[in-house]
């Protein structure tokens, strides 16, 4: 029996959402901060990240590779001045039921 996956839902501006779509940007950022170490911290690899353009139903899903804590990319978003959850992706074979 196939083991279930965790799904995080992460809401992205046009231009990163975009990025990841077209599979340009591997990574997504989050800030090392309470609200994010609780969701994130419990993701382990090939758990699911469901992407939302903005906060319309336009959504693409991959799967977490890795899950590291360091410096991003800053042309993908990151911040230059502090480390951020590193979000490291791969697009999810959807399967139907």
């Amino acid at each position: 029996m196939e083991q279930r996956k965790a799904t995080i839902h992460l809401f992205l501006k046009s231009k990163w959402y975009d990025m990841i779509a077209s599979g340009i940007k591997t990574e997504e950022y989050r800030e090392i901060k309470p609200y994010w170490c609780k969701r994130i911290l419990c993701l382990k690899q090939n758990d699911l990240v469901c992407f939302h353009r903005g906060y319309t139903n336009v959504t693409v899903t991959f799967m977490i590779v890795d899950l590291d804590v360091g410096f991003g990319k800053p042309e993908w978003g990151a911040p230059t001045d502090k480390k951020v959850f590193i979000l490291k992706l791969k697009k999810a074979e959807m399967r139907e039921y």
